[in-house]
C-alpha cells in the first residue's frame, strides 16, 4: 500500500476498499459493486487526467482487498494517525476524492452499511467536504 501512486485510480482503489473493509470483511456483494463502477471509475479518470487505464482493475481490486483484509490495517472504530496521514497523501486532489467517496458509499452498502464503515466515510466526508 506504500506504493500506490498520488491521485491514481488504485489510490481511489484503495480508498474504497478501505472503506469497504471497516466491518472486518470485504463482501463479494461490496466487490461486486466496484466491479461494476471500474468502467466509469476509468471513463472519469481518462476525463480528468486524458490518461487511460488498460490495467486489469478487476485483479487489483481483488488482490488489494486480499492483503487489506489479512494486514488487517487501518481496520476498526479509531482512525489512526498513519490512516489520515496514508490518505491525505495518496489522494489530494478534490475531484479524486469526491470519486472516492461516492464510490466508496456505493460499495459499501452493497451488503448494508455497517455503522464502522459508516464511521470512517463520514470522517473522510467531513475532512474532504
Amino acid at each position: 500500500m506504500n506504493k500506490v501512486q498520488i491521485n491514481s485510480i488504485e489510490a481511489v482503489i484503495l480508498f474504497i476498499l478501505y472503506i469497504c473493509a471497516q466491518d472486518d470483511v470485504i463482501a463479494e456483494e461490496e466487490l461486486e459493486q466496484l466491479a461494476l463502477e471500474l468502467p466509469l471509475l476509468q471513463k472519469l479518470y481518462l476525463d480528468m487526467y486524458g490518461e487511460f487505464i488498460d490495467e486489469d482493475l478487476t485483479s487489483l481490486t481483488k488482490a488489494m482487498a486480499k492483503k487489506l483484509i489479512a494486514e488487517h490495517k487501518f481496520i476498526g472504530s479509531k482512525i489512526t494517525k498513519e490512516e489520515k496521514a496514508l490518505f491525505a497523501k495518496v489522494l489530494t486532489d478534490p475531484k479524486l476524492q469526491d470519486v472516492a467517496l461516492i464510490s466508496a458509499r456505493h460499495a459499501a452498502s452493497a451488503d448494508g452499511l455497517h455503522k464502522l464503515e459508516s464511521k470512517k466515510f463520514k470522517y473522510w466526508l467531513k475532512t474532504w467536504g
